[in-house]
């Protein structure tokens, strides 16, 4: 059986922890920095259930963004805006470049994204989930073609980034709507189970940094 390159390198990661010099509580984890020259040319999907549309959450309460990235980010160890403040929060959810996308299957929050205007030569897409109980319907195939093509509206390159925090097939999803690897690094991340600021048993495709 053949081994994906996301596979690959989260054993390798796992390897890595303990043995590499990684501080105590932390992740040794391996980010991959794609990009994808013209986003406008990917070609539209049909949805592949009823009822399905996706909407901006304008000026998105941070009760709302926390819902969403709680929900949608808790089993990928999402922890970084977990520990912000309301405050800070906020301010980068209600920046007019930042776009908070919300796909909804008849009437009910299924998953999100985030893409950032704010660069003129080039757009990004920072955060892109779905919600528990919505993978395996075809929905995250669907809501990938639709933030691509409405990151492309303004016809300059897309970025974005995946890890090995993320779902297993991230990154080969996104290698092939055409996205290229153009950076690499390794990093350690604080796990946030072990302070609680996400549940211990979460993640489990991610062992604790213990």
């Amino acid at each position: 059986m053949s081994v994906s390159v996301y596979e690959q390198e989260s054993q390798r990661q796992q390897w890595r922890q303990g043995y590499d010099g990684v501080p105590a509580g932390h992740l040794a984890v391996h980010r991959w920095y794609l990009r994808l020259a013209k986003p406008w040319d990917v070609a539209d999907r049909n949805p592949p259930v009823e009822g399905l549309t996706i909407m901006r959450a304008s000026c998105p309460s941070v009760a709302f963004y926390r819902f969403l990235y709680h929900t949608a980010g808790e089993e990928f160890v999402w922890g970084d805006r977990r520990r912000m403040s309301d405050e800070k929060l906020a301010g980068l959810i209600g920046d007019d470049d930042v776009h908070v996308m919300v796909l909804y299957q008849s009437g009910t929050p299924a998953g999100f994204f985030d893409v950032n205007f704010s660069d003129s030569s080039e757009t990004e897409i920072k955060y892109f989930a779905l919600l528990p109980g919505n993978i395996g319907q075809g929905l995250g195939s669907y809501m990938l073609t639709k933030a691509i093509l409405y990151a492309g509206q303004r016809k300059v390159p897309l970025v974005l980034d995946t890890c090995t925090l993320d779902h297993p097939m991230a990154l080969e999803n996104y290698r092939k709507r055409g996205f290229e690897i153009y950076h690499e690094e390794d990093e350690e991340y604080p796990d946030p189970r072990l302070d609680g600021t996400i549940r211990k048993d979460a993640g489990q495709h991610v062992p604790l940094a213990e």
